[in-house]
């Protein structure tokens, strides 16, 4: 029996060019597929790296705040408080963002003028107070001459009196203008009635004819003064009893005088220490609230407050490194764990992330910056951080 071939010649060409061509493919794409697939299975060294990093640093939520902290500057308790209730700033003179050095004026209160105008008076009683003295201590002579020279210290010492008199009632009156202008506008705001607008032109019109007053008794002074100036008369015996009793006197002029300077004093709101200004709550005409005039803080040297969970604080010592990250500043920073809290509370810093808790039981840590430049303006900024073992 003849074999018959099951296709002809031609056609097994075709089969066999077409299996090899499938074989090349195949390959091609088993070798670009172990090539450039992703590599989804990490080596055991990639793994164990963020493990061991992940359980020796401790991580923690903290916010940025300088150097004790911000300090919030007031009004100084004891200063004399305006019509309405509480102190009221009269000029501010400083902007945020200034530095300022400790003791440095930063805000003037409206008191100021009336305690000024005391503070002079209570100058010229005291030198009234020393002329009296040296009448007393140069002694009573027979004649006009020098019984007038006493007259003319005494006069001398008026003058001044009443000038300061005149300062103090004019500090008044200016005060009660300018009451009477604020709450005219008010009135045409609808903001008080007209009853309170009238009390405030019967003080103006008071302080108003209180200051003519002053002015009258300033001239009779001076006229005094020169009238002094033009008159002899006789002198008496100086007694020891009488030097003392003028000696007294001074005194207790003097005593006045520092005790109405201590009181000027405390209508000029100063820096508390040195540092930079951080927020102006309060402007020129508003009374002083519960946040006070301004916060102050010594950016120079920022801390970070970390909030470390209570579970993981008896990992945290002083002296321990950290890296601290966030979204406002580029890379990463240093810090030295300076001091760690004696208090546990409930954290104050919220994470983002909707699966953490927001409830947590922590300990505050501070940290202080290696380099504080980049984040002085930064108080309050939340930040994360991770202390090394």
């Amino acid at each position: 029996m003849k074999f018959k071939p099951l296709m002809k010649p031609e056609g097994a060409r075709v089969v066999l060019i077409g299996s090899a061509i499938a074989l090349a493919f195949t390959g091609f794409g088993i070798f670009s597929y172990s090539i450039f697939r992703p590599n989804s299975q990490p080596s055991p060294a990639q793994i164990a790296a963020p493990q061991s990093e992940a359980i020796d640093a401790i991580s923690a939520l903290g916010r940025l705040e300088p150097e004790g902290g911000v300090i919030k500057v007031s009004a100084p308790s004891a200063s004399i408080s305006s019509g309405l209730g509480g102190s009221r700033i009269e000029r501010v003179l400083v902007k945020e963002g200034a530095k300022v050095k400790a003791n440095q004026p930063l805000a003037v209160l409206d008191s100021y003028q009336t305690l000024l105008a005391s503070a002079m008076q209570a100058e010229a009683q005291v030198k009234e107070a020393e002329a009296r003295l040296a009448q007393v201590q140069v002694g009573a002579k027979q004649g006009d001459i020098n019984a007038q020279r006493a007259t003319v210290l005494r006069a001398q010492a008026e003058l001044p009196k009443a000038e300061a008199e005149f300062f103090k009632v004019d500090a008044e009156y200016q005060k009660a203008k300018r009451d009477y202008d604020r709450f005219a506008k008010l009135l045409s705001e609808g903001a008080v009635n007209e009853l309170e607008v009238s009390n405030r032109k019967l003080t103006l019109d008071t302080t108003e004819k209180q200051r003519q007053q002053a002015a009258l008794v300033v001239q009779q002074a001076k006229l005094e003064l020169e009238g002094a100036r033009q008159t002899l008369n006789s002198v008496a015996e100086v007694r020891p009893t009488d030097v003392q009793q003028a000696q007294a006197g001074v005194q207790v002029a003097m005593a006045n005088f520092n005790r109405a300077k201590a009181d000027l004093d405390k209508a000029i709101v100063r820096a508390p220490a040195e540092g930079q200004v951080l927020k102006i709550h309060t402007d020129p005409g508003e009374v002083v609230g519960n946040d006070g005039v301004l916060d102050l803080g010594r950016t120079n040297q920022m801390y970070v407050v970390a909030e470390v969970d209570e579970n993981s604080i008896n990992k945290v010592k002083a002296g321990q490194r950290a890296k601290i990250t966030g979204f406002a500043f580029p890379g990463e920073m240093m810090g030295t764990v300076d001091r760690v809290g004696l208090q546990i509370r409930k954290n104050e810093v919220l994470n983002t992330d909707p699966v953490d808790k927001t409830d947590t039981r922590v300990v505050e840590v501070r940290i202080r910056l290696d380099n504080s430049e980049p984040v002085a303006g930064l108080t309050n900024l939340q930040v994360r951080v991770a202390i090394e073992p």
